[in-house]
């Protein structure tokens, strides 16, 4: 049995869902943005993925959850090489000399090896395993099979980022028209004390990105670095996307910058 063949499925109702804004979350996937603005983003290396690889991924996860036999190690070798190489270039800009891995479209945040450790990876293999035990992984691979579209794996360099300084923007006809902390877990000291200045930053830049925006609706998850605001990933301006201390039930109206203090 397939994944499609389950029809009520997890897996199903995501791809249902977001085959209709498929081109809203492909714009927003880091491979088709980051080129472009490579500048005022965090350091990313691109990975691109054949369609034999995806599917390859999603055949060896399915095999995992319905109790099959796994593929032989040798098919994945090819992904564990280039990742590897992707990996330990990313160190070389690592305070610590770790990475994180993650697909273009999201993290694999619900990975078990992330879940009860680190989001840190060492190397091509346990980069590999993170991707095939999160469920988030396999359901944008599958919408990515029904869209026929190849993904990308993206590597990054651990960065020790203070939390407070992570914040997420929300972009209407193009413009700022709201700003939010990011990690809602407790008040941040630093994000208090800062507040204006980390403010401005994202102010600025997202002036100057204006005209550059990939949508003209976007929410934008941003950190604020000794060099400026920084981008960290983009998402559709639909009501999936975690509206953090707004709501999507309310319209943004008027301009508001929102903080726990």
């Amino acid at each position: 049995m397939l994944w499609r063949e389950v029809v009520d499925s997890r897996t199903n109702d995501y791809v249902r869902r977001w085959m209709r804004h498929f081109q809203a979350l492909r714009a927003t996937s880091v491979e088709r943005w980051i080129q472009p603005l490579a500048a005022v983003s965090l350091p990313t290396w691109v990975h691109p993925l054949t369609p034999a690889e995806r599917d390859l991924l999603v055949d060896e996860h399915w095999r995992r959850l319905t109790d099959r036999p796994g593929h032989d190690p040798e098919e994945f070798e090819p992904i564990i090489e280039a990742l590897e190489k992707d990996i330990l270039e990313a160190q070389e800009e690592s305070d610590v000399g770790a990475a994180f891995v993650r697909l273009g479209t999201r993290a694999p945040l619900d990975s078990a090896i992330f879940v009860e450790g680190s989001l840190q990876v060492d190397g091509g293999t346990e980069a590999l395993e993170v991707l095939l035990q999160s469920e988030r992984v396999f359901d944008d691979l599958c919408l990515m099979q029904e869209c026929g579209y190849a993904p990308t794996v993206i590597v990054r360099p651990w960065l020790e980022l203070e939390a407070g300084t992570e914040l997420r923007a929300f972009i209407q006809g193009r413009r700022l028209v709201g700003l939010s902390q990011r990690l809602l877990d407790r008040v941040h000291p630093e994000l208090v004390a800062r507040a204006p200045e980390l403010e401005d930053a994202v102010k600025r830049l997202c002036a100057d990105l204006e005209q550059r925006w990939p949508l003209d609706d976007l929410v934008v998850d941003l950190v604020v670095t000794d060099e400026g605001a920084k981008l960290v990933d983009l998402h559709p301006f639909l009501p999936w996307t975690d509206p953090a201390l707004f709501s999507w039930d309310q319209p943004f109206d008027r301009y508001k910058f929102r903080y726990m203090h």
